[in-house]
């Protein structure tokens, strides 16, 4: 019903039945086919409380990923939306985001560790890019960077780890501009103690 009723309630039930299942077999690419376009819409389009389910569900999908390479390219569509949640006003979906960036930067160093450089479930290096945007945006942008860049962190292999916390101690200079200072020292804020 949620993929031909474009209302918020046929969208809200979809996501509560979706993460109230209990799998018993993996989700397979064609099944990812019928249920991303739902969490597509309820990223982009839903209310917070949507938002938030939208990217705990994109966080559960990640994990299965590390079984499935069918996986990868939903997880890939899927990315740059759960990027810009990092920003959203709402603290709770912008911590479900962060969440599920750390679950997909797990599912792309899993799938490097198995099949070398290139293999990446997400369609790119996740640490990197939200590296890179640390210097812009305001508050709530930057504290949702900085904490999708802390779970990332927080999966990635010790000297990838390593890389990324040398690059955020350079970045947090004071020949970097305010801003990327900012992002950078919130960053490392986030990270687990």
């Amino acid at each position: 019903a949620a993929l031909m009723e474009p209302g918020d309630g046929a969208l809200g039930k979809a996501l509560d039945r979706l993460l109230g299942a209990v799998y018993t077999s993996t989700v397979s690419g064609a099944s990812c086919a019928l249920i991303c376009p739902v969490i597509e819409r309820a990223l982009s389009r839903g209310d917070a409380e949507a938002r938030k389910k939208g990217a705990s569900f994109v966080r559960t999908l990640s994990q299965w990923a590390l079984d499935s390479e069918e996986l990868g390219p939903y997880l890939a569509i899927l990315r740059p939306q759960l990027q810009a949640l990092l920003g959203d006003p709402a603290p709770e979906v912008r911590d479900a985001a962060a969440q599920a960036i750390g679950a997909l930067a797990a599912a792309d160093s899993a799938a490097t560790d198995a099949g070398g450089s290139d293999a990446k479930v997400s369609g790119g290096d996740v640490a990197a890019t939200l590296l890179a945007k640390l210097g812009s945006g305001d508050g709530a942008e930057l504290e949702g960077i900085a904490q999708g860049l802390a779970a990332a962190m927080a999966t990635a292999s010790e000297e990838r780890c390593t890389e990324l916390l040398n690059d955020l101690l350079q970045g947090a200079s004071f020949g970097t501009p305010l801003a990327g200072r900012l992002g950078r020292l919130e960053a490392l804020s986030c990270l687990p103690k």
